[in-house]
């Protein structure tokens, strides 16, 4: 699971959960993005991303919206919470084509991000561990792990 801000993307078994709003451009073949222009170049695929709009069904589910991706990867979904009322109605007024470019665009900008957000944790924990700035806690049988601060370090040190 990838958490942005307050918003996750989860691999799901299907999406029974859901209850689809919108299904833009179902079939494989209206997924090709031609050029405009005559001179541009090739069309754009993204025949094997399949997109729903979708609301969750369930207990605490109320005022949420998700994305649903199915892909060769598997099946995926983005969860937005609360207040998601003004997106959902701005997403499903789009034409169909619109509508699918926009949530495609969501889903991978998403995804992109929680990727930036790991490279950076990961970064910040590898140039903890050269610098000496992880430290361990001991509380009754638990234990906790966390990054010190340079300013901490230099509080300890002193």
């Amino acid at each position: 699971m990838t958490v942005i801000g307050h918003n996750d993307i989860r691999k799901v078994e299907n999406f029974d959960r859901y209850e689809i709003l919108a299904h833009p451009l179902p079939h494989r073949d209206n997924r090709i993005f031609y050029p405009a222009e005559p001179d541009g170049f090739g069309a754009v695929t993204y025949a094997s991303h399949d997109v729903m709009i979708a609301r969750p069904t369930g207990i605490g589910s109320k005022g949420r919206l998700a994305i649903l991706m199915h892909h060769g990867g598997g099946r995926h979904a983005l969860e937005f919470y609360e207040s998601t009322l003004p997106i959902a109605s701005a997403l499903l007024a789009l034409p169909e084509r619109e509508q699918y470019a926009l949530a495609y665009t969501i889903f991978e900008q998403a995804d992109e991000c929680s990727a930036g957000a790991r490279a950076a944790e990961a970064q910040r924990w590898a140039e903890a561990y050269a610098e000496g700035r992880i430290r361990k806690r001991r509380r009754g049988r638990a234990r906790q792990i966390y990054v010190e601060t340079a300013a901490e370090k230099a509080l300890r040190s002193a």
